[in-house]
């Protein structure tokens, strides 16, 4: 089973989201988040293609790869697969190409969108390129502001973990790199991941990436409030260096 749920109206997505979950919340199905820090194609066919020892099903939730073209590509392609299995897959984005959409409808699975109207779309439609902007030139305070933005627009906290990952690893690539064709990233994403990373000392990127991860897989395992947890993590992060 496949739905797709799409849309810059991040508070009306984020509350759909909510209540498709909450059924299986109440009756104690295992539900899988993951983002563009976890997700593997080759997981999600496996999971896809299991079949549970009690003949239950799973819920597996997706948000943020919508602009992450490689990973978004990688996951149409199983799009057929998602849709023919027995787990419950909810896949959650600000955006996604229209041949994605369609291709997914196609293949029976439910695409459910969720636009602002056009007069206030510019000025509710969350921007997450402005928090990793901040993020990447260690402006606390601004970061921070956006964050908080970003949570009371409905903004799923993984989403935007996420996209924080992606721009901690693209400074971390951009460090390590001379040069865009050899960091394999977008010329115009290098150039700023390059001079995000003068704002990171040696080792603080990778300490940054890897708390990310260790956050998701314990927030998956212990249960514990992502949201507050990962506000700590990005204040944290950003404190000024001695």
């Amino acid at each position: 089973m496949l739905t797709v749920l799409v849309g810059n109206d991040s508070a009306k997505r984020g509350k759909h989201l909510s209540a498709l979950l909450l059924p299986y919340q109440k009756n104690g199905t295992d539900i899988q988040p993951f983002t563009d820090i976890n997700f593997d194609p080759i997981v999600f066919r496996n999971i896809a293609e299991s079949m549970s020892l009690f003949g239950g099903t799973s819920v597996i939730t997706l948000s943020g790869i919508g602009d992450i073209a490689d990973l978004r590509d990688e996951l149409e392609k199983i799009l057929p697969i998602l849709a023919e299995s027995p787990h419950e897959f909810i896949i959650s984005e600000m955006s996604l190409p229209a041949p994605f959409l369609k291709k997914a409808q196609s293949k029976g699975g439910v695409v459910e969108k969720f636009d602002l109207p056009e007069k206030i779309k510019k000025a509710e439609a969350f921007n997450s390129f402005a928090l990793t902007d901040a993020f990447s030139e260690r402006k606390r305070s601004v970061a921070w502001a956006l964050y908080r933005k970003a949570i009371d627009l409905g903004v799923e906290p993984r989403e935007l973990a996420g996209k924080i990952f992606w721009a901690t690893k693209n400074m971390m690539i951009a460090k390590k790199t001379a040069g865009a064709g050899e960091s394999g990233i977008n010329p115009f994403v290098y150039s700023k991941a390059k001079e995000g990373s003068k704002h990171f000392a040696d080792g603080e990127l990778e300490k940054i990436a890897v708390e990310l991860t260790t956050l998701f897989h314990e927030s998956m395992l212990s249960g514990i409030d992502f949201e507050p947890a990962l506000e700590a993590l990005l204040l944290r992060s950003l404190e000024k260096r001695n």
